[in-house]
């Protein structure tokens, strides 16, 4: 009687587990098929391009259009390989951590580079929203940062000033 249960209870656990895995194998895969953009949903990257309707809203010339969508397309391409990177070094922090005797120096260098590599995101992204800017004008640049101000309310849930 006890080994009957025992057995029900490990092929529970096991089937539970090839759940969980391919939960998990599937997330991913759904994941990895789309690119971030900047206005919080998602594009398919096979074929990439942005879709009008965010810049819809700046009235954009077909040129501006033409301009923004092949320069936010290389934009995103390097956010995408920056965040890999930061991505990895959190792997390797919680690597750090993870040993029985953590190096506190190599877990501070490996923050710090996170923090090198955020800081170069940052900039890079307010770099390429000044370029935008400077490609728009006055009112196509005060509905563009609308656009922006409105994105980052809807993420993070806070008024900005």
């Amino acid at each position: 009687m006890k080994d009957n249960i025992l057995k029900f209870v490990l092929v529970l656990s096991l089937l539970l587990n090839i759940s969980v895995l391919i939960s998990a194998g599937y997330t991913h895969y759904k994941q990895s098929r789309y690119q971030a953009s900047p206005f919080s949903y998602s594009l398919q990257k096979p074929g990439w391009q942005v879709p009008s309707c965010p810049f819809e809203e700046l009235s954009l010339r077909p040129e501006q259009l033409r301009t923004m969508q092949q320069r936010a397309f290389a934009f995103h391409a390097d956010l995408e390989e920056k965040r890999r990177e930061i991505d990895q070094k959190r792997i390797s922090l919680v690597a750090l951590m993870r040993a029985y005797n953590p190096d506190t120096k190599a877990i501070d260098a490996t923050i710090s580079e996170i923090n090198r590599l955020q800081h170069e995101v940052q900039k890079t992204a307010v770099s390429h929203m000044l370029e935008f800017k400077e490609m728009l004008d006055k009112d196509q640049q005060l509905r563009f940062f609308n656009l922006i101000e409105g994105t980052m309310r809807k993420r993070t849930g806070l008024q900005c000033p």
